[in-house]
């Protein structure tokens, strides 16, 4: 049995997140499976709401 950590369980999410989908030889993986994964990889590097010191500024001349 592996040891569960964050480095194994990153590991795992980015082998669903970046596999083909139907892939013969590979895992089984679903789209659901590989969008759920990216999201979590996502969320975990800070790229969601309010990772960004900038913003979007509309201008209306």
């Amino acid at each position: 049995m592996c040891e569960i950590n964050e480095e194994h369980v990153l590991d795992e999410l980015a082998e669903i997140a970046f596999a083909t989908p139907g892939e013969e030889g590979g895992l089984p993986v679903k789209v659901a499976d590989k969008l759920r994964a990216l999201e979590m990889l996502y969320k975990h590097l800070g790229l969601g709401d309010g990772a960004k010191d900038e913003g979007v500024v509309i201008v209306d001349d």
